[in-house]
């Protein structure tokens, strides 16, 4: 059993909490591990506080994963081997602590090509959800393609209204329109629209994160 703590920042705990989703699915299919072999894996959520009050007690054998952007979170990422880098999302690790950051927001010019890529990602968590609850009749699952579930049960959509699937609340990574984005817009529509953006990055990198390399680094 690998015991993973994610650290993260405020703004950027939904992605957190929705890494933590992804792991404690049991997606894994005969003669086929989805992300990381269902049972192996532990997670917990720390927010940065938390890091740094126990900071003096972490051991070296700790898996740790930083996600976001704040001060620290590009601090403890200094010396890390960068494992992926496209469309302004990365993430890496060195020994047992990775990061996952959005370092910039996709230009106007690169975010279909953006949307097509993160869809892909997005599709094949909607595919393992609905084929799972499909073979075994489980009980409906509710995901976030950018947010966690809430206290109540209401996934967030972010970029587009969430969809039902065979009894699955998705909520997808939409594209979201651009037309007018320039000079002339007001500049809180810009910080909005980028912020929403933003989100959809992060969605993105954690969905690949969790499907490609989460048991790489966890050394599965």
């Amino acid at each position: 059993m690998r015991n993973v703590i994610i650290v993260t920042d405020d703004k950027n705990k939904k992605f957190a909490d929705y890494l933590m989703q992804l792991i404690s699915l049991k997606d894994d299919t005969e003669g086929n591990t989805v992300g990381v072999k269902d049972g192996t894996v532990e997670a917990m959520v720390w927010e940065e506080k938390h890091y740094t009050a126990n900071a003096a007690n972490i051991s070296s054998e700790q898996y740790f994963l930083f996600i976001g952007d704040s001060k620290l979170m590009k601090e403890k990422r200094s010396f890390m081997k960068t494992v992926f880098s496209n469309f302004g999302i990365s993430y890496g690790w060195l020994g047992k602590q990775a990061y996952l950051s959005v370092d910039k927001v996709v230009s106007k010019k690169e975010y279909d090509t953006f949307i097509e890529f993160a869809q892909k990602y997005q599709e094949n968590i909607e595919k393992i959800i609905v084929s799972k609850k499909t073979k075994q009749g489980a009980t409906a699952v509710g995901i976030s393609g950018a947010a966690a579930v809430g206290a109540k049960g209401a996934a967030i959509a972010l970029g587009g209204k969430a969809a039902a699937v065979a009894g699955v609340a998705l909520s997808p990574i939409a594209l979201i329109p651009l037309i007018g984005v320039g000079a002339s817009i007001p500049i809180i529509s810009k910080i909005k629209l980028n912020g929403k953006i933003k989100d959809q990055m992060y969605a993105c990198g954690t969905m690949k994160f969790y499907l490609e390399d989460l048991s790489k680094f966890l050394e599965l």
